[in-house]
Formats: C-alpha cells, structure tokens, sequence
C-alpha cells in the first residue's frame, strides 16, 4: 500500500509539474510576443516620427534629405505628404493610381483600415499629412472600439477563467491519478495472491490491461504446475508407502530366519557368522525403508510432532549411552561436553525424532570413518537458545553432501546419498532450529526458545 501511495505520489507531482511548467512557458511566450508587437509598432511609430523630422523646404518645395531616403528604403514600400486641401506635394515610390487628391472621407478611410490593401501610417508634420506605406500582407489592422463597462468586465473575467481553467485541470489530473492507482492496486492485489500461491484473475482493461493479462497467465500456469507438483508428491507417497509396505513382510521372515540360524548350535562357526552377516544387512534394509518413509512424511508435512517438555542435556546422553551399549568400535570414540548453564535447560520437542536426528549425526560420522575417529559432542548457550555442535577428526563430509542438502548443488552433479543427514536437518528444520555446516567436519544446530536454567 505504501508503495502504491508512493508510486500515485510521484505521478501527481509529476503532472502538477508539467502543468505549472506549461502554464510558465505559455505565459513566457506570451509576454515576448507582446513585448516584440510593442517593439514592431513602437518602430513604425518612431520610424515616421523621424521621417517627418527629415523633411525640408527648399525655395516653396518640399524634399526628404538622403537620411530620410534611406530609412524609407529600408522599411517603406511608398510614402507621400498630403497638404490641408489632400494634394500630393511630396511622394516617394508612390504609385501612380494613387497619385491624386484625398478627400477627408478618404484620409479617415485609409488612417484606420487600408489604402488600397497597403497598410498605412500616417504622421502630421508642418508640411502635411506624411503617409507612409508597408508591402501588402504585412501588417493586420483592425478597429476596435468597446464600451469601457466591458472591458473593465473582461478584466474582471479573465482570472475567474484561468483559474476554473487551472481547477479543471486539477481534477482532470487527480481522477486520472486515481485510475492509475486503482489500476495500480488490482496489480499489487494479484501479486500478492501469487505470493501467496493464490488464483489470480484480473480485470483485462485500462492503462494496466498488458501487466493483468500477463499476471493471470502467470497464475494459470503456476495452477497447472502445482497440480501437477500435487499429483506427483502423491504418487510418490503412494509409491513409497506401498513399497515399504510390501517389503516389511518378507523382510520381517528373513530377519527371523537369520536370527534363528545365527542361533542354530548345530550350524558351523562360518555359517553362524553368515547369519549374523544376513541379519545384519536385513536390519539395515530395514533402517533404510524407515528413514525413508521418515524422510517422505517430513517433506511433505505428514509427520505430527508430538512436542513435549524435553531436557537436551539429559536427550544428548541418552544417545552416546546408546552407541556406546549397543557395542562401539575400539577405533571410535565418542566424548560428550555440557556447559553447564544447559544442564537444567528445557525446551519443547519430540523427543523420539531429535534422538533419532542426533543419532543420525554421530552415526554419519562413525560410518564414513572406518578406520577409527573422534566424534565430540557439545552443547552450550547462546543467545535465547541453546547450540549443539557435533563434530569430528575423519575425513569430513563431501562439499557435493553440503551443497546438496543447502540446495546449491549443480544440475549437471548427480546428488549423492544424504538420507541420514537429510532426515536430521528435515527434523530440526520441523522444529523451527537451524543446521549449519561450519566447516566439513563441524556442524552446528541452532535451538531456539528455551526455559529453565542452571542448577
């Protein structure tokens, strides 16, 4: 909304501006052309002034002096001096149908209109009347006479319709600013609805009918693409789901079988071994359909937690107490490290999937390192939550693992196995808590919200 208020903001300044700059060039404009009419008609009116001035009488003759020819070259077209009866005693380039007497009638006829079609000027002297003529066509004259009521009330009307006229212009620019804007809302309602994974259809019409046309093909096409996305995820649960079901059976009967075999006092060592070898493997198969189901609930948000009141430092030593009963290598080890402000620290979560996460971790960590290595696990305070750190000495995981759980890895990479991480980080991202490799031996679990404290 504030963007919008912003945007329709910018527009009515923008055509106030250009408003105000038109109306100051117009009124620019006006003022030089008036100010050059004045000039144009101040020079014919000086220009006779000082052609009568260069008038002489010689011996009862009239003549113009060679200053005054030259100024008649320049402007003139012809110029003749009348006396008091309307003769001609002096002319200049006058031609010769109009070299004859002037009546009264005549000299008030062509002092306000024309003389034959030649604008006329005219200026008493001591000699006459001095009548100077233009070319045809350049000059416009017109008489105009008005009662001084009338003026004085075009006077009055005159600000009355500049300023309706600046008023209309106004309301002109703030309706069609309220258009736009409400062409601009529509807009920002159907990217909002996109945002939110909404169906758009806007109205296809006014200034904004190219960017809605646009934006509703946009929403049928993520509509399409989301039920297309819809029916996949469900096949592949479908898939998933059916697959674990119909493996569980049979799995189940070859685990027994193994375990009874393993069992078998009359079987040698060596098949004994081959059993506990085939149980093993049967107990991993098993494992790996759990965690993918796991996985498949977690993406798709089929996993309820069942969040309680849980204590991480008593959950941390549950897990290592459960490597270390369940037989760990002499070639790995397993060191613990609780500050204790944690010790009394209670949070909220599902204690059976943040067991299974953290097993995960340490069970990535002795896994990928057969050869022996230090797993240490840490947990200590910070900010309002707690950090978990699980890190050890072997050989690190892959950059491609990293990258391929932060969703960076390349298309052109194929994405390798990262079930157990992959589960872990759905978890605590199912929790609200963030995973984050500092390195590739070190991995940080930002838990947040805590209650408690230290003993």
């Amino acid at each position: 909304m504030k963007s919008l208020s912003k945007i329709i903001g910018r527009y009515l300044f923008c055509a106030v501006l250009m408003l105000l700059i038109t109306l100051f060039l117009n009124f620019f404009l006006y003022v030089v052309c008036g100010f050059q009419t004045i000039r144009t008609t101040n020079h014919s009116v000086s220009g006779i002034r000082r052609l009568s001035a260069e008038l002489e009488e010689h011996d009862g003759e009239i003549r113009m002096s060679d200053a005054g020819y030259e100024v008649l070259a320049d402007a003139w077209e012809w110029a003749m001096l009348l006396d008091d009866r309307g003769n001609v005693i002096w002319n200049w380039r006058l031609p010769g149908h109009l070299n004859h007497p002037y009546t009264v009638s005549d000299t008030a006829s062509f002092s306000k209109w024309y003389l034959d079609d030649y604008p006329v000027s005219e200026w008493v002297t001591d000699y006459g009347l001095l009548v100077t003529a233009q070319p045809r066509g350049s000059i416009w004259k017109y008489n105009v006479k008005e009662r001084a009521e009338v003026i004085r009330y075009l006077f009055f009307m005159i600000p009355i319709t500049l300023g309706s006229n600046l008023f209309l212009l106004f309301v002109m620019v703030f309706f069609l600013g309220f258009r736009f804007y409400r062409s601009l809302r529509r807009l920002e309602v159907g990217i909002e609805r996109l945002s939110e994974e909404k169906t758009v259809c806007l109205p296809e019409k006014g200034m904004t009918e190219l960017l809605a046309r646009q934006l509703n093909r946009t929403s049928d096409l993520l509509s399409r693409q989301r039920e297309r996305l819809a029916r996949r995820d469900d096949a592949r649960a479908a898939w998933i789901s059916a697959v674990s079901h119909d493996i569980r059976t049979p799995l189940s009967l070859i685990m027994g079988y193994a375990a009874d075999l393993n069992a078998d006092p009359d079987l040698t060592e060596g098949q004994r071994r081959l059993a506990g070898i085939m149980e093993a493997q049967s107990l991993k198969i098993k494992r790996l359909i759990e965690d993918l189901n796991l996985t498949s609930r977690l993406e798709y948000d089929m996993q309820p937690l069942r969040s309680a009141p849980l204590k991480p430092a008593r959950l941390l030593r549950a897990v290592v107490s459960e490597f270390y009963n369940q037989g760990l290598s002499e070639a790995h080890r397993i060191d613990l490290y609780i500050d204790p402000d944690v010790e009394q620290v209670t949070q909220n979560g599902d204690l059976p999937l943040l067991t299974r996460a953290f097993s995960n971790l340490i069970q990535n960590s002795i896994r990928h390192n057969p050869q022996g290595c230090t797993v240490t696990v840490t947990a200590y305070p910070e900010q309002d939550g707690i950090c978990f750190q699980v890190s050890d000495d072997g050989c690190g995981i892959p950059e491609a693992v990293i990258q391929s759980l932060a969703g960076t890895l390349p298309e052109s990479e194929k994405a390798p196995h990262v079930m157990g991480l992959r589960i872990a980080w759905q978890i605590f991202r199912a929790h609200g808590w963030d995973m984050i490799f500092s390195d590739c031996r070190t991995i940080h679990i930002l838990a947040y919200g805590r209650s408690g404290g230290a003993a």
